[in-house]
Order: C-alpha cells, then sequence, then structure tokens
C-alpha cells in the first residue's frame, strides 16, 4: 500500500501543467478510495472570473469503470460547496447508507482557490489520512505550477505555457475529429473550429512615456481583469509580453467570433481605465485546426494585426479576409484569360 502509495505521488509529481496535475489527482483518489464520483472545483474569482467551476470530475460506475466529465461552470454550487469555500474548512456528510461526502478546501497563498469533492462509502481514520495528505501535496505543487505558468503582473498563462497549452488543445480537437460519430459532419466542423486572436493595446508606448511604467503596469492589469471578466473560463488567455494579448477559444463559428470580439473592443472603449481617457485595441484573429503549427496560426494572427494598425487602429482584422484580398489583387493563372 505504502509502495503504491509513494508511487502515485511521484505519477502527480511529474506533471507540469495544472490540467494534466488535476486530473492525476483525482486518478490517485479514484485508485486508492474507490469513490462513486471525484471532482475539484474552482473559484473563479480567485483568477478575476465569475462563478465556481468543475475544472476536473469523474463518475464510477458499478463495474468500476472510469466516466471523465467535461468542465462545466456550476450555476447553482450547493450550500456544502459554498461553505467549504467560505470557511476554508472540511465539510462531511453522511448518510444512512453509509455513504460519506465531503468537501475539502484547497488554500493557496492562504487564500481557498477550490474544493476536492468526494462520495465514496465511509472513509476510516487511515484513508481519511491518505485524503488529507494528496490533498495538501496536490496544493504544493500547484502553487509551484502557478508560479511558473502565470505572469507575475496579471497572473494571466504567460508565453512559456502557449506552446504547451496550444499542442494539448490541439490533440484533443484531434482526437474529437476522427471520433467516428463526428466523421460524416465536415462541414459542421470546419464552421466550429478553434480560434487564436492577437490583442494589442493602441499607443501604449505614449502611455509608458508620459506616466511611467508603473502607471503602464495598472492598465496591463486592469485590462487582464475585464478580459478574465469578459471571456469564458475554458478560454485560454496568454499575456505574451508589453501590451500584447493572446486569446484562444473554444471551437465556434466564424461569425460568433467576429461579434465577441468586437463587443469586447466596445467594452473596453466604454469602461474606463487609470490615466488613459479611452483605451483601445488592435485586434488580429485567425482560425486553428487540429493540423495547424501554433507557429503558423500565431503568424497568421500576427499578419491580420498588422493589417489593422496600419488601417488606423482599432479595427478587428480576420486573417482570412486578407487572403480572399490577396487571391483578388493576384489572381491564378486560372483565372487569367491568355490571347
Amino acid at each position: 500500500m505504502q509502495k503504491d502509495l509513494l508511487n502515485s505521488v511521484v505519477k502527480i509529481t511529474r506533471h507540469r501543467d495544472v490540467d494534466s496535475l488535476e486530473l492525476s489527482l483525482l486518478s490517485t483518489i479514484s485508485e486508492f478510495l474507490q469513490p462513486t464520483e471525484a471532482a475539484l472545483y474552482k473559484d473563479l474569482s480567485r483568477f478575476n472570473g465569475k462563478g465556481i467551476e468543475s475544472s476536473a470530475s469523474l463518475l464510477c460506475d458499478e463495474q468500476g469503470k472510469i466516466h471523465w466529465r467535461s468542465r462545466e461552470i456550476i450555476e447553482e454550487p450547493t450550500k456544502e460547496l459554498q461553505c467549504c469555500l467560505e470557511s476554508a474548512c472540511t465539510i462531511s456528510l453522511q448518510d444512512k447508507s453509509g455513504n460519506e461526502t465531503r468537501w475539502i478546501p484547497v488554500v493557496i497563498d492562504d487564500q481557498v482557490s477550490g474544493a476536492v469533492y468526494i462520495v465514496a462509502k465511509h472513509l476510516n481514520s487511515s484513508e481519511q489520512v491518505t485524503l488529507n495528505a494528496l490533498c495538501r501535496i496536490y496544493e504544493n505543487y500547484l502553487t509551484i505550477l502557478n508560479e511558473s505558468e502565470r505572469d507575475k503582473l496579471t497572473g494571466l498563462l504567460n508565453r512559456q505555457t502557449f506552446e504547451r497549452k496550444i499542442k494539448q488543445l490541439l490533440e484533443d480537437q484531434l482526437h474529437s475529429h476522427n471520433t467516428p460519430q463526428l466523421q460524416g459532419n465536415r462541414n459542421k466542423r470546419y464552421d466550429e473550429s478553434s480560434w487564436l486572436a492577437i490583442l494589442d493595446i493602441d499607443h501604449f508606448k505614449h502611455v509608458n512615456d508620459t506616466y511611467g511604467h508603473v502607471c503602464g503596469d495598472e492598465v496591463l492589469l486592469t485590462l487582464a481583469q475585464k478580459m478574465q471578466l469578459f471571456f469564458r473560463s475554458s478560454d485560454l488567455i496568454f499575456r505574451f509580453g508589453g501590451e500584447e494579448f493572446v486569446v484562444v477559444f473554444e471551437p465556434t463559428t466564424l461569425e460568433h467570433i467576429t461579434s465577441k470580439l468586437a463587443e469586447f473592443q466596445q467594452y473596453v472603449r466604454d469602461n474606463k481605465f487609470p490615466f488613459v481617457e479611452q483605451l483601445t485595441l488592435s485586434i488580429g484573429f485567425s482560425r486553428m485546426s487540429p493540423y495547424d503549427f501554433p507557429i503558423s496560426v500565431i503568424e497568421n494572427a500576427d499578419k491580420a494585426l498588422y493589417v489593422a494598425k496600419n488601417s488606423g487602429r482599432n479595427q478587428c482584422v480576420y486573417y482570412g479576409d486578407i487572403l480572399d484580398e490577396d487571391s483578388q489583387e493576384h489572381p491564378s493563372a486560372d483565372d487569367v484569360e491568355l490571347f
């Protein structure tokens, strides 16, 4: 038992990203405690967001097979979960059949950032010690990963994590792409692809030159907070450096992503920022498929951003429109009439 548990701890701390760490923790809890249900909840207000998210969860059927569930926002969290998050105390309930439900707080930097949830048969003292120890190991390692994954000023994902996060996202999409029941509807898959947008603050150098870098940092931090409030928790938001941010969106249509980015531009224009009368953004965005190289998608979005900034700024440009314009200006040989 001790040897197996130590091996599982080694597996947990082997991971280099938060998503894999969460799955590994729940897998280890499932292996040693045989719960019928387990989940990890995140308090998104800890990350300048809204609501509570089930970031990883599983169900175990009567045959012992694990079924993983997709992440979701919890619209109506239970009073026990809310109490756990507010009090930083473990909440435990037991029914007449001996089933025990527990909520264990996850504390990072002396603040409750979430909770581990488990439903299992009555846990003896040894199992309770094991559960608490796994949660504390998760807390400690999560602190280390957050420090390495996130930008120190804004708390957003940093540029160093971009390639790994995108690789995982594209692998997940490729898996869905090759799922047999989805193979018959290629047009729908194409329409509902992922998207990558580069957002650049217009005339940010003027803010730094006029008010200093400390004031410029206040603008960056305020914008980062507004991005986290505006976009979904499942959208990946990176600070790429300076005044440049990258957002990766889950599959949706071109019409929806165009509308969403335009809404965010208006949202920024309508809000107040430190030392700036009105802040505007230039945005370039590109489609991203499971077969694309991340560097290629970034280059495409950057080309669209270049057009947006050279068109007077405060613009949002889709890379596909640039290609359409180029094809019209430089027709192919098939379009040229020879005489």
